[in-house]
């Protein structure tokens, strides 16, 4: 699952141009061939085009997500159901497919479908994936859309210069708290929704377990604390969006709130200084042990919420439910922010165009979206996509999945995150939190950071 998505980048037009003027010398040397056949052959047969049902084609999709144990079930049904076609999967780690991808397509490797990330690298590798305008009315309908949601298209084309030149895998959101229900059951206490309580709640949690988390995250990774604190900069609404599209200062009323928000939930003991030693590795385990009331992270870690899923990863917490931090202040609202965590094209410089296109389709719009929907990664962007409902075995759980779901779809910002500087902007929250600088020291730093002209 994709855990960064990456700033946004001028388009490299070197490489367009390059693009344009080979595909103008593929089109005169194609027409060439053309023509020297039919003056040589004198023959009035057409040529199967790759992708009928009379060849068996083989795609090559390379990624970074999903794993092959994550989808394997979906490309066998898809296989079933198309018994011409064959996937041949190569799954990257994530930083090595951002280096090896861009110049695998440019030496035209052979790749039919490829992973998209967010957000830099979709715009790197724009000009090699094929418009899906073009091709997905051949394979699933000319009002295919209608079926696919709107905020995900508008969300995919912004990466990609206007152009449909990718769908949807997943979408993801942060920050969501996990909660142990067995835990919140025994002090009697219900989900909280508020600031004060959840300080009713940390209370009478600590009174019954002392040596137990109250909450936890990340803390010692700063792009963690950074997730963290733009939560709660999206309790007060799409702040985030205008500094991240429309140029309002980081050195503002509303970032000021949001870092002084997330140290009130130290400050009065919800979360505990120590919180800041953990990496993502030991909070997780912490709450996986049973030691932690609450676990943040992104949606990426709903399959916490079922007991098939978690059976499978060893994990013995007997129930897990999901919730949205606690807003801060009286007037937030409970929220996440949210974007698009993995996409998916069809090469454009493939020969297996058509059934590459099909398998997208497949992934993004058929039974395959709802198929992988039961690893529980994220929210899917077909409109009318479900999840296995036999993966929840209790109220808790499914209402947990149904708040993920919730939180994603009604996100008050978007979750475009710039890599590098965000890794920055955590460090500063860090150290405000730590009690080494004061918010206003911070924020004029970061300031000065973001208009540096590094990002």
């Amino acid at each position: 699952m994709n855990r960064f998505t990456f700033g946004k980048q001028k388009p490299f037009n070197n490489r367009r141009m390059y693009m344009k003027a080979k595909k103008i010398l593929a089109m005169t040397l194609a027409t060439a061939m053309t023509v020297g056949m039919l003056a040589g052959c004198g023959s009035t047969g057409e040529k199967k085009e790759s992708g009928s049902d009379s060849e068996q084609i083989t795609l090559n999709y390379w990624t970074w997500f999903p794993s092959k144990d994550q989808i394997q079930e979906t490309v066998d049904a898809f296989e079933k159901e198309n018994p011409n076609i064959k996937i041949n999967m190569t799954v990257m780690e994530s930083k090595a497919f951002q280096e090896k991808v861009p110049l695998a397509l440019s030496t035209e490797e052979d790749i039919d479908v490829i992973g998209v990330q967010p957000s830099a690298f979709a715009e790197e590798v724009q000009d090699y994936l094929a418009n899906l305008d073009e091709l997905m009315p051949d394979v699933v309908g000319a009002d295919w859309k209608d079926a696919y949601s709107e905020k995900c298209l508008e969300q995919g084309n912004q990466l990609t210069s206007g152009d449909t030149k990718m769908l949807v895998l997943t979408n993801s959101g942060s920050m969501v708290g996990f909660y142990n229900a067995a835990l919140l059951k025994d002090i009697g206490a219900e989900v909280p929704k508020t600031f004060a309580e959840y300080k009713a709640v940390a209370e009478a949690f600590k009174a019954k377990y002392p040596d137990k988390y109250v909450s936890v995250f990340a803390g010692k990774d700063s792009w963690v604390v950074d997730e963290m604190m733009l939560t709660v900069l999206g309790q007060q609404g799409d702040y985030y969006n205008k500094w991240r599209y429309e140029g309002a200062p980081v050195d503002s009323e509303e970032y000021k709130q949001a870092i002084n928000g997330l140290k009130k939930y130290f400050d009065e003991g919800i979360f505990s200084a120590d919180v800041l030693d953990l990496d993502y590795a030991s909070a997780t385990e912490e709450f996986t042990n049973g030691d932690a009331l609450v676990y943040y992270m992104g949606s990426w870690e709903a399959p916490l919420l079922s007991k098939t899923l978690r059976e499978g990863n060893g994990i013995k917490l007997e129930n897990v439910g999901a919730m949205a931090l606690p807003t801060a202040e009286d007037n937030g609202q409970l929220t996440v922010r949210s974007y698009i965590d993995s996409g998916i094209g069809v090469v454009d410089y493939s020969e297996k165009k058509e059934a590459a296109a099909k398998f997208v389709a497949y992934l993004t719009l058929g039974d395959g979206a709802d198929i992988f929907g039961k690893q529980l990664t994220g929210t899917s962007a077909k409109k009318d996509f479900t999840v296995d409902a036999s993966l929840f075995d209790t109220d808790e759980s499914k209402a947990g999945w149904d708040t993920v779901v919730d939180l994603i779809n009604t996100a008050t910002a978007d979750r475009n995150n710039v890599s590098g500087y965000s890794d920055i902007e955590g460090a500063a929250v860090q150290s405000v939190l730590n009690g080494s600088a004061t918010t206003e020291s911070a924020l004029k730093d970061l300031q000065k950071e973001w208009t540096s002209g590094k990002y």
